[in-house]
């Protein structure tokens, strides 16, 4: 994956954390290297935490703010400027029509006109990320000029390693060793989502996933992803 001023880099995101978790790293070298940034959330990440329909409540409304604030620290660490926060429920997105989404993420590509587009892979747990993918999957047809000619699917730590079968299976990995603080920074933003090791969401457990792609391609710290289109 190569990145340069002409890159226009599109993340379509289910959750916010996601982006830090999935590629951080990567989005960081991108800027680094010129480009253009966008991430599109299409929901938010606190709502499965709570009873079904029970969200009117001061706690939860003190949590979505603080996790949209937590992102967006998030994002300012990596060098994003621009974002777009959805308002789906998490882990409900299969309750909804899913052209909804499709069309928002059509809008998004149309609008941006992105030349890479990173989003979530099939293998993962959550429903949420499942349900991405599949939007993206349609959103993706190629007969619009809009639609990016490279698309990359990455993984998201405590989703997909707790999924029986199949696993993610990367065939690009990218070098964020020089990155790899910065992500660490950004990811450290989302204040409580870590958990003590061998918890996969912890500090070590990011390090040793990276370590672990990155031994598949020779390299110390990798975020790994599946190229499922590319043009040239």
């Amino acid at each position: 994956m190569q990145f340069d001023k002409h890159t226009r880099l599109l993340v379509i995101a289910a959750h916010e954390d996601d982006e830090v978790l999935g590629c951080g790293g990567t989005l960081a070298k991108a800027i680094h290297a010129g480009a253009k940034v966008a991430v599109q959330f299409l929901g938010e990440g606190v709502s499965a935490r709570f009873p079904i329909g029970q969200y009117d409540s001061p706690e939860f409304a003190r949590q979505t703010a603080q996790r949209r604030s937590e992102a967006q620290k998030a994002l300012k660490v990596l060098g994003i400027k621009e974002a777009h926060f959805g308002k789906r429920y998490c882990c409900q997105f299969d309750t909804l029509p899913v052209i909804s989404i499709v069309k928002e993420i059509e809008a998004r590509m149309e609008a941006f006109r992105p030349t890479i587009l990173l989003t979530h892979n099939p293998s993962e747990v959550n429903i949420d990320h499942r349900i991405t993918y599949q939007a993206v999957e349609i959103a993706c047809r190629p007969t619009r000029s809009w639609v990016p000619d490279a698309i990359y699917t990455f993984e998201i730590i405590c989703s997909g390693n707790w999924k029986f079968d199949p696993f993610f299976k990367p065939n690009t990995f990218v070098d964020i060793k020089k990155f790899w603080n910065k992500k660490m920074k950004a990811w450290a933003c989302y204040e409580g989502e870590a958990r003590p090791f061998p918890f996969p969401r912890s500090n070590k457990g990011l390090e040793v996933l990276a370590n672990f792609r990155g031994m598949s391609a020779g390299l110390e710290l990798a975020e790994a992803f599946c190229q499922v289109r590319a043009k040239s």
